[in-house]
């Protein structure tokens, strides 16, 4: 069965951080073929020389009915957040344009809008389909059960300083890396952009009840240890250990039972993502919670790149890689490498 082919719209957003799961669909997409992205604010151009300077021959248009004129496409994905999880402003417009034109949408936001009463009306009439990622995960409810022990899989977490800062993107990577070098491997996500992407194991996290999600975690790996033999699962992380709005991880880190971590940290991220009166974690800090909490140890660092030139690159490198002794790497610039190199060094199954 061939994939869908999609418009990914993330207007005004693919330039920052809200843009998140387009970012993703354009670095990586097995469930959708993604024809193009949309952002009237942008120069048109190849949408990953824009995101970070790799050619991706996928357009980026800034007219959203040129991108469908010239795109053979039967679905539309909301490609940004927002605060809060709803439509970001104007969206709706551009969501009852999809449906009009016959498209069947795809959302990852917490707002479900195949419960507006608009959007449902208009996708009866023209026979498309709203998938609410989120909604799939509301009601799952598996308890969490110690067969985790019988997963011979070596699980490496994937944390960040800060929420929105790269996480699932290295994640990806060195899943992908490590295929290269013939490893059995598997990311489980843990937020509706891997669903999205098409990753066949994992959980939406904070679509859950709490009294379900290590559960989810724990079968979502051992599904994947039942269903592909991985040597190696990579576990995408949620938010950060110490952001107050975004308190993911400490789930994956107890429910996984992880033999590893990598750290993902913005050196020039000024304060904590969505609240500017917070100031950024010391990573210090942060891999000492982990450490505390896992009794594993640090794998690698990834750096996140924004508001940081050449040499503020290399001197975080030197930094870093001096107080942690680990790989430290900048992934968009540099691959990740290094890091998988380290592993296995270490002779990580």
């Amino acid at each position: 069965m061939s994939k869908k082919r999609a418009i990914v719209y993330a207007d005004r957003l693919f330039n920052c951080a809200d843009g998140k799961t387009a970012h993703g669909l354009v670095r990586y997409s097995k469930r959708f073929d993604v024809t193009c992205v949309v952002d009237t604010t942008l120069i048109e151009g190849d949408s990953g020389e824009i995101l970070d300077g790799i050619k991706r021959n996928i357009p980026l248009y800034n007219d959203l009915g040129k991108a469908y004129s010239k795109s053979d496409v039967n679905t539309f994905i909301i490609g940004a957040v927002s605060e809060g999880g709803v439509l970001p402003e104007g969206y709706d417009k551009a969501v009852i344009w999809a449906l009009e034109k016959g498209l069947d949408v795809v959302s990852g936001l917490h707002q479900f809008i195949s419960e507006d009463p608009v959007f449902e009306k208009l996708a009866k009439k023209n026979d498309c389909i709203i998938t609410d990622v989120r909604k799939i995960f509301r009601d799952h409810k598996r308890f969490y059960t110690g067969n985790i022990k019988d997963v011979k899989s070596t699980r490496i977490a994937i944390l960040g300083t800060d929420s929105a800062i790269g996480k699932r993107t290295i994640a990806v990577m060195i899943n992908e890396e490590l295929k290269k070098r013939g490893r059995k491997t598997d990311m489980v996500y843990t937020g509706q952009t891997g669903w999205i992407q098409g990753w066949p194991h994992g959980i939406v996290l904070d679509a859950m009840i709490n009294d379900f999600v290590a559960g989810g975690i724990e079968g979502a790996i051992i599904d994947s240890w039942n269903d592909l033999r991985p040597d190696i699962i990579i576990i995408e992380g949620q938010g950060s250990l110490v952001h107050p709005f975004f308190p993911g991880g400490f789930e994956i880190l107890a429910a996984g039972k992880i033999d590893g971590f990598i750290l993902v940290d913005a050196p020039k991220r000024p304060h904590l993502d969505g609240f500017p009166d917070y100031p950024m974690p010391d990573p210090q800090r942060v891999v000492k919670i982990a450490e505390i909490l896992t009794e594993k140890p640090l794998l690698g660092i990834g750096i996140n790149r924004e508001n940081m030139d050449k040499q503020d690159i290399k001197n975080a490198k030197i930094k870093l890689k001096k107080f942690f002794n680990v790989p430290v790497i900048e992934p968009l610039s540099d691959s990740v490498s290094k890091i998988v190199d380290f592993l296995e060094e270490l002779n990580v199954r």
